[in-house]
């Protein structure tokens, strides 16, 4: 049994051996070191000299957490969205009170930053921004559109959930005041844990909101942080996990990391154009290195059914308007490799003889694996 989704992906035995440890967070001070190593080392990845915190939840209380420290009733946001994650974002804001304008553009195209226009004197609080839409398989142009945001005074809020550790984020030269990341995606480990790296603007602006709550709140955690405890009970054996698989990521080098995503998408794109397979992305020069998303060439129930109870081959669909039209590979993290790559194509090609649809399987096998022997 194999996962090939975006997230949760298939897991590194090393990681899932790392958790195998009894340990109390609340009062064994080397657990303490471990966080502080793990928060240095994933800002040191995304280039970021702010604060970061570890959250135990799912990457969406990341999401929720920005909104809910940075935001209040009446402040206006401006929503970059032409996907699932974009639209969540501002329905987020708008659930905290928030006066929202939002930039839409197609869910098989990159946001086009023209259409923001000049934010000098709009009064926005704060843009969100979805730098990997999972569901499409698809890049947003992120320095574009960071180029228009630093001309204002609004927060730069970041989901890079499905982008860190696949692709680089570099939060200093973007002017990303909240960067968004998730335990269970690129970074291959357990899920549970969401990931928020806060700037020292950000920082002030958060003190003068004063979020009333306590779980998702920054002052509480800072003000816990500082005296060397956590507000609460951390997931211990999910950080224990994280900081092994971050350790993985440096011990291969961020630039081989990087690159063996990017062979991994183009394999599994030369490989789909093989089988007559459609990608969901009209420009491939925004295909995610981490996640690609096509046209089912067949039922996708039936297909992903198939793959996975007779080939035990996870693959996954996708949501919203895209539910039971598109199907996505994921090749994020440690599954971007040409193993991964070469079963996933190997099932569908399998599933789709299987329901009558004939396909030459080693063409796309041989398809993927020049991509891999090229020196891209």
């Amino acid at each position: 049994m194999v996962i090939l989704t975006p997230g949760p992906t298939e897991i590194p035995n090393e990681v899932l051996y790392s958790m195998l440890k009894s340990i109390n967070p609340d009062l064994d001070q080397s657990f303490l070191k471990i966080y502080n190593e793990l928060t240095e080392s994933i800002k040191k990845m995304i280039n970021h000299d702010g604060s970061l915190y570890i959250m135990s939840g799912e990457g969406m209380l990341g999401l929720e957490a920005a909104i809910a420290n940075t935001i209040k009733k009446d402040d206006r946001v401006l929503s970059i969205s032409n996907g699932i994650f974009g639209e969540s974002f501002a329905d987020l804001a708008k659930g905290y009170g928030a006066q929202v304008t939002t930039i839409k553009g197609p869910y098989d195209e990159p946001i086009d930053a023209s259409k923001i226009g000049d934010l000098k004197g709009k009064e926005y609080k704060a843009v969100t921004f979805v730098y990997v839409e999972t569901p499409a398989g698809l890049i947003n142009p992120i320095d574009d559109v960071a180029k228009v945001v630093k001309d204002s005074d609004a927060l730069f809020i970041v989901d890079a959930v499905s982008a860190v550790g696949g692709l680089p984020v570099n939060c200093k030269k973007l002017g990303v005041d909240i960067c968004l990341m998730a335990s269970q995606k690129a970074f291959s480990s357990t899920p549970g844990l969401a990931i928020v790296a806060v700037s020292d603007k950000a920082k002030s602006e958060i003190k003068n909101v004063n979020y009333g709550g306590y779980y998702m709140n920054i002052n509480v955690w800072d003000e816990n942080l500082n005296k060397g405890m956590f507000p609460y009970t951390p997931s211990a054996n999910d950080i224990i996990a994280l900081k092994t698989a971050i350790d993985m990521i440096y011990s291969e080098g961020l630039e081989m990391v990087y690159r063996r995503h990017v062979k991994s998408r183009n394999a599994t794109l030369s490989a789909l154009k093989a089988m007559n397979i459609i990608p969901f992305v009209k420009n491939l020069n925004y295909a995610a290195p981490t996640v690609t998303a096509f046209y089912s060439p067949y039922d996708s129930a039936s297909l992903l059914d198939f793959a996975w109870k007779k080939l035990g081959i996870m693959l996954a669909g996708s949501w919203g308007p895209l539910a039971n039209k598109v199907m996505r590979i994921g090749h994020m993290g440690y599954t971007a490799r040409k193993n991964f790559v070469i079963q996933a194509i190997t099932a569908i090609a399998a599933a789709m003889n299987n329901f009558g649809i004939k396909v030459d399987v080693q063409s796309a096998i041989d398809a993927a694996d020049r991509e891999f022997s090229s020196s891209v």
